[in-house]
C-alpha cells in the first residue's frame, strides 16, 4: 500500500482561505469547495471498478468495499478506523466484478456483499459477512452474458433485500427473490433497450420510487442507445415495460452514457436522474431528467445539461451529495483520459422557496487530477458532520478519499444526505502510465452506423482487466 497525505499543508490553505473570504460556518456556503486527498494504492493490479460504502465490522462507521478487473480474480475491502482507512484487504472471486451491493440478505444483522461477475456466462458472487469485516466463501448465483450491474433492495415489498442483476451483452435485468433467509427464487427478467438500430449495452442501474406510489422503480442506462430506460414496479416485484428516455441535447448532439444517480435535485419531493454525457462535438456535460407529477406514469423534462469541466476529458461517473450544508444536493463527476474530478454547486431555488425550480449548477470546480476517475461516492468519513467524496482511478489503481474542508452554511443537526458524481492537489506518484499514452480512437462499437458518444462509452467501460472477461467465456 502507498498513501500520501497531503492534508498538514491543505489544512493550512483551507483555515486562510476561509478567512479571505470570509466564510463561517454560520453562513451560506458559497464555495470554492475545497477537499483534502488521501490516496490508497492497491497492493496488485486490481483496475478497480466500482467503489461502495457500508459498515462492514458494525463499529459505526463506513468500510469501502472495491470490485475490479485485475487479473488475480480479487476484490478489496478497506476499513474505517476512525476516520482512516487501513491497509486494503483482499478476497478472491477468481476473476473479473464490475460492480458491488451491500446488504443485510439473510437478515441476521450482519452487511453482506454481492459482486456482478464479469464473463460471458455471468453470474453474482454472494459473500456471507461475519460481522468483524469478514466473509465466508462466496456462493454463485447464474446470470446471463457479463453482468455489469448488482442491486440489493427490496423489490417485493416483503421486507427482505432482493437482487437485480444487469447483463451488459443480453438487454435484460434478472430478478432473483429473496425467501427471507437468503435463499432466491427467479421471477420474470426484464427486456431493456431494442428501440434504437445498434445493440443496447445496459451499463448501469439504481433503484427508487420514481412515481410516488411506494415501491422501488428502476432506472437503467443503455449505454449502445444512449438511453435512460425507466420500469415501473407494480409492486410485488413485476414490472411494466421498460420507457427509454434520451437525454437533452447539447448542441444537437446526443450524449454518451455509462453511469446514472437517482436523487432530488430541484427539492421538489421527487426523486430526478443525472447522468453524464460524453460529447465530441463540445466538453462533457452532466444531462438532467427533472421528474415531474404525473398521474398516467412517468413525466421528465430534459432541458437540463450543465457542463462538467474546462478542460478535455470525458465524463464516465457522477454522484449527489449536499456537499456544503446548504441543504440541496451538489454533483460530483469523474472524467477520463485525463481525469479531473469536479464538483458543480447547486444553485437551484426551489418553488417552495419562492424561486422557478429550475436546476442550475455553478460551472465545475477541479478538486482532484489523475487519469480516469470510474467510481464515486459521498458518505463522512470522519464523522464531522460534512460529507467526503471517496473515488478511483482504474489506470492509477488507486482510491482517492477527499475530506471535505468546504465551510459548510449549517451544523449537522440538519443531517446529511448523502449519494450511492481553487485547483485540486497534484497527481500523485502512483500513476501506473499516463492519461496520454492511451489512444482512444472511437469506432462504431454499438453498430449503429454512427460514431458518436456513445462509441467513446463503449470503449472506455472496455478498459482494464485481460482482453477476454473471463477463461470460460470464449465465444
Amino acid at each position: 500500500m502507498k498513501q500520501d497525505d497531503h492534508r498538514t499543508g491543505w489544512a493550512g490553505l483551507a483555515a486562510s482561505l476561509a478567512a479571505i473570504v470570509g466564510l463561517t460556518t454560520a453562513a451560506v456556503a458559497d464555495g470554492p469547495f475545497l477537499f483534502l486527498p488521501t490516496i490508497i494504492s492497491f497492493p496488485t493490479p486490481h483496475a478497480p471498478t466500482t467503489v461502495v460504502a457500508g459498515d462492514l465490522d458494525l463499529d459505526g462507521d463506513a468500510d469501502l468495499v472495491v470490485s475490479g478487473r485485475g487479473p488475480d480474480g480479487l476484490v478489496y475491502v478497506l476499513l474505517n478506523d476512525g476516520g482512516s482507512f487501513g491497509t486494503p484487504v483482499a478476497w478472491e472471486v477468481g476473476t473479473q466484478t464490475d460492480d458491488v451491493a451491500i446488504g443485510d440478505l439473510d437478515g441476521d444483522g450482519i452487511p453482506d456483499l454481492v459482486f456482478a461477475v464479469r464473463s460471458l456466462r455471468g453470474r453474482l458472487a454472494v459473500f456471507r459477512g461475519r460481522g468483524d469485516g469478514a466473509f465466508e466463501k462466496p456462493i454463485e448465483l447464474r446470470l446471463g452474458r457479463e453482468a455489469r450491474g448488482v442491486i440489493a433492495a427490496d423489490l417485493d415489498g416483503d421486507g427482505d433485500l432482493d437482487l437485480a442483476g444487469l447483463n451488459h451483452r443480453e438487454p435484460e435485468i434478472e430478478i432473483l427473490l429473496n425467501d427471507g433467509t437468503g435463499e432466491f427464487e427467479r421471477a420474470p427478467s426484464l427486456l431493456v433497450g431494442g428501440a434504437a438500430i445498434g445493440i443496447p449495452y445496459p451499463q448501469a442501474m439504481a433503484v427508487e420510487d420514481l412515481d410516488g406510489d411506494g415501491d422501488l422503480d428502476i432506472a437503467v442506462v443503455c449505454t449502445g442507445e444512449s438511453r435512460v430506460h425507466f420500469i415501473r414496479n407494480r409492486g410485488d416485484a413485476t414490472f411494466d415495460p421498460a420507457e427509454g428516455w434520451r437525454p437533452t441535447r447539447v448542441g444537437g448532439e446526443v450524449g454518451g452514457m455509462s453511469d446514472l444517480v437517482v436523487g432530488d435535485l430541484d427539492l421538489d419531493g421527487r426523486p430526478d436522474v443525472a447522468v453524464p454525457l460524453i460529447l465530441l462535438g463540445a466538453v462533457s456535460h452532466l444531462g438532467v431528467y427533472t421528474n415531474r407529477d404525473d398521474s398516467e406514469g412517468l413525466r421528465f423534462d430534459r432541458n437540463v445539461a450543465a457542463p462538467t469541466t474546462d478542460l478535455s476529458g470525458y465524463a464516465f461517473t457522477t454522484t449527489l451529495g449536499d456537499l456544503d450544508g446548504d441543504g440541496d444536493l451538489d454533483a460530483v463527476v469523474g472524467q477520463a483520459i485525463p481525469g479531473p474530478l469536479t464538483v458543480l454547486d447547486n444553485r437551484t431555488v426551489p418553488v417552495s422557496a419562492g424561486g422557478d425550480g429550475v436546476i442550475t449548477f455553478e460551472p465545475p470546480q477541479v478538486v482532484a487530477n489523475d487519469n480516469f476517475f470510474r467510481s464515486l461516492c459521498t458518505i463522512d468519513v470522519d464523522d464531522d458532520c460534512d460529507l467526503d467524496i471517496i473515488a478511483i482511478d482504474l489506470i492509477s489503481n488507486a482510491v482517492w478519499v477527499l475530506r471535505n474542508e468546504t465551510p459548510q452554511a449549517t451544523d449537522c443537526s440538519r443531517g446529511l444526505r448523502a449519494g450511492g458524481k481553487a485547483q485540486g492537489p497534484p497527481v500523485h506518484e502512483a500513476v501506473a502510465r499516463s492519461s496520454s499514452d492511451l489512444h482512444l480512437r472511437p469506432v462504431d462499437a454499438d453498430r449503429d452506423g454512427d460514431i458518436d458518444g456513445a462509441d467513446v462509452a463503449i470503449l472506455l467501460e472496455s478498459l482494464g482487466g485481460r482482453s477476454s472477461p473471463d477463461p470460460e467465456s470464449a465465444p
